[in-house]
Order: structure tokens, then sequence, then C-alpha cells
């Protein structure tokens, strides 16, 4: 009984620890590198996921800072997207370049 206790406990632990890792990006710290990136990748989303980016991110300040960022909002555009269909960023590559999500 003792081991199947054990085994519960373990799994809730691991379920907890995937759901806190599941966000696809860092909100907060990606805006504000939109400031000084240099490229951006847009990749598509479906409306459940865009609906779950929009929880951490301020779509106005997002919008913002691209239209702030001539290299990114011409990036954006060249891969057929508008600002406005902007719904989440992500960050990885030490600032110098974005991955946004376009509905």
């Amino acid at each position: 009984m003792r081991f199947v206790k054990a085994i519960a406990v373990a799994a809730i632990l691991a379920t907890s620890a995937s759901a806190a890792m599941a966000s696809p990006f860092d909100a907060m710290g990606s805006v504000q590198s939109l400031d000084d990136a240099n490229y951006a990748t847009v990749l598509k989303v479906n409306a459940g996921e865009a609906r779950s980016l929009a929880i951490d991110v301020d779509m106005a300040a997002l919008h913002q800072r691209i239209k702030n960022n001539p290299v990114i909002s011409r990036s954006i555009q060249e891969q057929g997207f508008t600002v406005d269909q902007i719904v989440g960023i992500d960050s990885s590559d030490g600032g110098a370049g974005v991955t946004l999500y376009a509905l």
C-alpha cells in the first residue's frame, strides 16, 4: 500500500512539474526583447492556442513594441502576417531574435 501511495505522489509531482513547464514562452521578458530584436519568426496558431497565449501577454503593449521596431514589423509583413494577428511571443536567442505567434 505504501508503494502505491509513493507512486501516486510521484505521478502528481511529475504532472504538476510538466504543467508548470507547459507554457511555450516566457512572456514577461519576451516583450521587452522586441526593442533589441533584429529578426522574427512567425508561427501560426489555432484559436485555442491563441486564447492560451493571450492570457500571458498584454496585447496592446506587444503590438506597440512591434510597431516601434521597424525591422520586426517588416519581417512580420514579409512572412504574410499583420501586427494585429500577433497573439504571443517567445524570445530564446538571447534577444537577437523572437518567435511570434499569429492567429
